[in-house]
């Protein structure tokens, strides 16, 4: 349940030397949350980003009017990040997000964690860098998903 542990294992940080990783996430507040709890949910505002310290959470997207069924979209554990999407654009979120098993995170306000990144314009040139990649990565598998369930 090391937060070094975690930084070291988000992609997120990659090429971001420890200390200024841990400077952009020192505000943040460690909590945990039980199996079945809802740490976001689709539709609903969310002002932070999570580290994932140790156990597992699950993405998700539920049934409602739209939707038929649940879909499942990823399995989260340690250096893992969530809450990215809504707490940078700062629109209602786009998953809901729940504990699979008690999990523990570092949770920080989307603010504070852009505000430390204004202050250290070399981390965020990284941070920036492997969000967009982590980004592009998600779009090409879902890409590939609509190929196969759409042939081209």
């Amino acid at each position: 349940m090391s937060i070094d542990a975690a930084i070291s294992q988000c992609p997120v940080f990659q090429g971001v030397p420890l200390t200024r990783a841990r400077a952009l996430l020192a505000g943040g507040q460690q909590r945990t949350i039980a199996t079945g709890e809802i740490l976001i949910d689709e539709g609903l505002p969310n002002e932070h980003l999570h580290l994932v310290l140790s156990g597992r959470l699950r993405v998700m997207l539920p049934i409602n009017e739209s939707r038929f069924r649940t879909v499942h979209l990823a399995d989260l554990e340690m250096g893992a990040l969530t809450g990215e999407y809504s707490a940078f654009d700062q629109r209602p979120a786009s998953a809901r997000v729940s504990a699979v098993e008690t999990t523990v995170l570092l949770s920080q306000r989307a603010h504070a964690f852009t505000a430390a990144l204004d202050q250290d314009p070399e981390t965020a040139k990284h941070v920036y860098r492997n969000l967009l990649e982590l980004l592009i990565e998600r779009l090409r598998a879902t890409d590939a998903e609509a190929e196969v369930i759409i042939p081209v």
